[in-house]
């Protein structure tokens, strides 16, 4: 075993009890938790609940097409295993005290179909005592403007077509402490089916409660089959989970994975000290705080052992601008990103079984770049195999580089079906490129979901892996951390076992699959299927443009510190900043100064419609070749590899892209059925908090007194009583 002295040091300067260093134990895989009563949602279910998981405090059922279901907000107290040795808690658990739902490590899962109203009783049990919702609230927090009220929520169904209004899918609203709140979701019966989300939304504490574990995955299961297209409905709605699914009819076996992100640290809440609470955090070098300099508040965080004289909370997420506000953060604190709750846990599937993958990026700031790559033994210690890397990301660097070394001999390539819950028109091979001649990674940013298909051909061990970004996907103006990992991380083991190896290519080998246990279908889209042609299951075909005279949008994301800002102005939750008109198409355009930004936009998907850069000869040029593919050219000149995560997108639905540095974004959208208020705003959630979103209110006539919405007359400003 490795040793780390530093740790010792720590201790002996802080006169906390003295640890054990012991490397700790595997950790097994193991799925979201699921309410009581879930199971019976759909039979199409093929996620066990995890063995020996937590009971959420809630339930779920099903009456017809009514999924009633109840979450409660709670303080859940638990503990999450950290690998590094030099961790003081008894076998690396260090207990952790954080706002979660039902007291789970993740949220639970929630299964509907389309066609279902899902009614969520969203019970807030938190403490009505909250001293960051003071109107001056302790100097020791640091809050920006517009930050705090940490235990107030709401809901948002991320992804999800639905009305943005009263109790449905509406994130302007405030869910007080010690309050229940009715939600009610109408999902349309032509929804499409798909991976989404659900995550606490409330302004000035989303990033607050999301970086606790406010999260789950939301899937909507679908059922209806292949139609040929008529005249009268040229492009009926299909689901890919008919398909998926083996000769003899049984579903694909499925694998959620809930990316979390989980920024908690131990403090030292001495009593009565000045400034209030959660100001010093421990790290290996001292207590990090608001004045610290970069060595203590570049080191990593540790949650030692009380004695008497040195209290110790246990790890919580309570100071926004120590915990979260920070691009490189997540970089230095030695926290790891979580699966389900569980760190780097062990997944044991066989060879030649091609399963469902649907991977949920529920992070507040910082890209995961999935890679799953087979494993090099090194020397006589299988660190793979024996699930054993130990140390923190910087510890364990070498080892990691060694075992899990990316070429395009061990890079397992992902079949991605569906981005953001929407099935792609085609089945992207996320492999070694031979554009940019650079390994692909699945480009995850905060908010984006990808459903892949994975096989692995044979037995051995493999690393699922976050890549190591190129330095500008991670930088703030080439000169800091944030959009990614500065080092590989290992997310999670994998020993294959068993099943039967696949020989020759693994892309031909799906596309026989799914063609051979689809013998129903029509020649021509069978064999389009074997090709990876989803167009009959896409729920979506190309937007018609906007109106001739129609008005190009624009969100232009610049922070001017203290101020975050779109299109120059910070959130101000009385002011409307976009009125448009329902059942009308506009193109937006997409624009990042100073760092890269995420766009997000509640209730209606957008279509990429071209990204584009400007070239060494400073013309703007399209990324795109004219059939979608990417241009050489523009990827290997940019030396900053940027590019490459918009490969594959072109003329793809979302609801979440990044706008990168130097890159412009032109998408399309189409305000489909619902009317009401809803927001846009940087996915980067602690940036969102700060002022970086804004309101936009769809209206039934743009042409109309008050956009066609409220009688002549009317004042609902009104106080109640008052006359007129």
């Amino acid at each position: 075993m490795k040793a780390f002295p530093r740790i010792v040091l720590f201790v002996a300067a802080f006169g906390l009890a003295q640890p054990v260093l012991a490397a700790p134990g595997p950790r097994a895989f193991e799925a979201p938790p699921m309410l009581p009563g879930q199971g019976g949602v759909l039979q199409l279910e093929a996620i066990a609940p995890a063995a020996g998981g937590c009971q959420p405090q809630g339930s779920i059922s099903r009456n017809g097409a009514i999924v009633s279901a109840v979450l409660n907000f709670v303080r859940g107290r638990f503990f999450i295993n950290n690998p590094d040795p030099t961790d003081p808690q008894k076998d690396g658990m260090d207990p952790v005290e954080l706002r979660s739902y039902g007291g789970c490590k993740s949220g639970p899962v929630i299964y509907v179909k389309p066609g279902d109203t899902l009614r969520v009783d969203l019970i807030n049990a938190l403490d009505k005592n909250d001293p960051s919702c003071l109107t001056d609230p302790p100097s020791g927090l640091s809050l920006p403007s517009g930050v705090g009220c940490f235990n107030t929520t709401n809901l948002h169904t991320h992804g999800l077509h639905v009305s943005p209004a009263g109790n449905g899918d509406n994130v302007l609203l405030n869910i007080a402490p010690q309050t229940k709140f009715p939600y009610e979701i109408n999902i349309p019966a032509d929804h499409p089916a798909g991976t989404f989300w659900y995550h606490a939304h409330r302004h000035g504490s989303t990033a607050v409660q999301v970086a606790s574990g406010a999260s789950g995955v939301l899937v909507v299961k679908g059922e209806r089959p292949y139609t040929p297209s008529s005249p009268q409905n040229p492009h009926p709605v299909a689901d890919i989970d008919t398909v998926l699914h083996s000769a003899n009819g049984v579903p694909l076996k499925e694998q959620l994975f809930l990316f979390q992100q989980i920024a908690y640290a131990c403090f030292a809440n001495q009593s009565n000290q000045q400034g209030g609470p959660w100001q010093q955090i421990y790290t290996t070098k001292g207590l990090y705080n608001v004045n610290s300099g970069p060595d203590i508040a570049n080191a990593p965080w540790t949650c030692p052992l009380p004695t008497p004289g040195n209290p110790v909370s246990a790890g919580v997420v309570e100071n926004f601008a120590l915990q979260l506000d920070s691009p490189s953060i997540w970089d230095t604190n030695g926290r790891f990103t979580s699966i389900n709750g569980v760190v780097q846990p062990t997944l044991t599937v066989p060879a030649g079984e091609i399963q469902r993958w649907r991977f949920v990026h529920a992070g507040i700031h910082d890209t995961i770049n999935v890679q799953v790559v087979r494993a090099t033994p090194v020397g006589a210690n299988n660190l793979i195999a024996a699930s054993a890397l130990s140390g923190n990301r910087q510890q364990k660097k070498a080892d990691l580089l060694a075992a899990c070394n990316a070429t395009p001999d061990t890079l397992v390539p992902q079949f991605e079906f569906a981005s953001d819950g929407l099935t792609r028109t085609k089945i992207r091979t996320i492999h070694a490129s031979e554009v940019g001649g650079v390994l692909e990674s699945n480009y995850l940013q905060p908010g984006y979901r990808s459903d892949v298909l994975v096989v692995f051909p044979s037995d051995g061990d493999y690393c699922l892996l976050n890549q190591a970004a190129p330095p500008a996907e991670r930088v703030s103006n080439g000169k800091g951390g944030g959009q990614g990992p500065s080092t590989p991380q290992l997310l999670a083991y994998v020993h294959v076992r068993g099943g039967q190896a696949v020989t020759g290519d693994l892309q031909v080998y799906v596309g026989k699959v799914l063609y051979d246990a689809n013998p129903q279908l029509p020649d021509a889209v069978r064999t389009g299927l074997r090709a990876g042609d989803l167009r009959p299951w896409s729920p979506f075909e190309m937007l018609s443009p906007p109106k001739v005279d129609g008005q190009e949008q624009q969100a232009d994301f610049v922070i001017n510190f203290p101020a975050f800002t779109i299109n120059g102005k910070s959130y101000d939750p009385d002011v409307v900043n976009f009125t448009r008109e329902v059942n009308t198409t506009d193109d937006w355009l997409l624009t990042s100064q100073g760092e890269p930004h995420i766009f997000h936009i509640h209730v209606n998907p957008f279509q990429v419609m071209d990204v584009t850069t400007t070239n060494a000869s400073g013309q703007r040029v399209s990324i795109y070749n004219a059939d979608g593919t990417c241009r050489p050219d523009i990827v290997s000149s940019d030396q900053q590899q940027l590019a490459n995560q918009y490969c594959g997108m072109w003329h793809t639905f979302r609801d979440t892209i990044i706008v990168e540095n130097n890159y412009q974004i032109r998408v399309r959208t189409r305000y489909e059925r619902y009317i009401g208020e809803y927001v846009l705003h940087c996915h980067i959630l602690d940036h969102e908090d700060a002022g970086m979103m804004a309101n936009i209110a769809i209206v039934p006539d743009l042409n109309a007194v008050g956009g066609g919405l409220g009688m002549p007359g009317m004042h609902h400003t009104k106080p109640a009583g008052a006359t007129r």
